[in-house]
């Protein structure tokens, strides 16, 4: 694919000032919306933390939609994993009369009472990203299986360990749906083809870049022989990898994760990290947007959906009123810097 330039800071950066001890007071951070053109329709996406490469690439998709649809988009989230600011950000949304309303829940349970307050007051309220699967949304736009997503990554880390040894998983908040499916799916995985593979230390749960590298470095240290280790949200991975980096381990202990491209690619380059899962997040921002707009218009979602600006046929599951984006893509030090999110 060609490569889009992204302005917005990367979370390397953000994560090395974390790394430095340095704090700031969380706000949210937001961008304005794309001019409508052909409608008066404004949607919005809350992502779970603004100011990294992930959902800066997620934007870039969503503008490219709000352009080809003629609506208006508004991105915005966070400046720092917080979940109480989620709720105030979507209740001020609301607020301000937004038809559709996507979000990216960091904390299913507290979001739930607002995402049901916009509804009552006639907001269409979509999962992105991440779901709030016990929550009145009309729709959870997801970027590929949960089974996909935890099979590949296990195969990935099973791959890089040679098949058997130690590994350790450390994800984001203990009450992320998302994060929790992927995690169960890639421990059936193992149970299935990887016998030799023992997790150790538990599922370790983090909130921050600085408390994913603190957690990485006391597993190391707690579990001598570990030999890989799995980075959950993009926010752990490059804490988990620079510990590795710290630790003099590369090589040693091998990292994967769910990292965008651009997160994982200086620990790709250094060999901290051996591949990262993901999907082409620009195109998840664009069919986000493009679910959106058909919840404002009141249309109903069919059982095979051509979406104009995608390659792919955009799958359907009533039962589970989940819109797929498709299959997870894996990158590697070969293939990473073709993508710019």
């Amino acid at each position: 694919m060609n490569k889009r330039i992204l302005t917005a800071t990367g979370v390397f950066a953000a994560a090395v000032v974390l790394l430095a001890g340095c704090s700031t007071t969380p706000s949210s951070s937001a961008v304005g919306p794309t001019d409508a053109t052909d409608s008066d329709v404004r949607v919005a996406f809350i992502s779970q933390v603004e100011g990294i490469p992930y959902f800066n690439g997620f934007r870039v998709g969503g503008d490219r939609a709000a352009a080809d649809l003629g609506i208006s988009y508004t991105q915005t989230g966070p400046a720092n994993v917080d979940a109480t600011e989620q709720v105030r950000i979507l209740d001020n949304l609301v607020s301000q009369g937004y038809d559709a309303i996507a979000l990216s829940p960091l904390d299913p349970t507290s979001i739930n009472n607002s995402m049901t307050n916009a509804q009552d007051a006639g907001v269409g309220v979509a999962t992105a990203d991440a779901d709030a699967p016990d929550s009145s949304r009309s729709v959870f736009i997801s970027q590929a299986s949960d089974e996909a997503l935890g099979s590949t990554v296990m195969d990935e880390i099973a791959g890089a360990m040679g098949g058997s040894g130690q590994y350790g998983i450390i994800s984001g908040g203990a009450d992320v749906a998302t994060f929790n499916n992927w995690i169960s799916a890639a421990e059936s995985r193992a149970a299935e083809e990887y016998p030799d593979l023992e997790l150790v230390g538990g599922v370790r749960y983090t909130t921050d870049t600085a408390q994913a590298l603190e957690e990485a470095q006391n597993l190391m240290t707690a579990y001598p022989e570990l030999r890989g280790i799995i980075a959950v949200p993009s926010t752990a991975v490059p804490g988990v990898s620079q510990a590795v980096t710290n630790a003099g381990k590369i090589g040693q202990v091998s990292v994967t994760g769910f990292g965008s491209p651009q997160t994982a690619g200086p620990f790709l380059e250094s060999g901290a990290m051996t591949s990262t899962v993901l999907w082409n997040v620009e195109d998840l921002g664009y069919l986000t947007v493009w679910a959106l707009n058909e919840l404002a218009q009141g249309n109903d979602f069919a059982a095979e959906n051509e979406v104009p600006g995608l390659e792919e046929t955009i799958v359907y599951d009533e039962a589970t009123q989940t819109l797929l984006l498709g299959d997870p893509s894996v990158f590697t030090k070969s293939n990473y810097a073709d993508f710019d999110f």
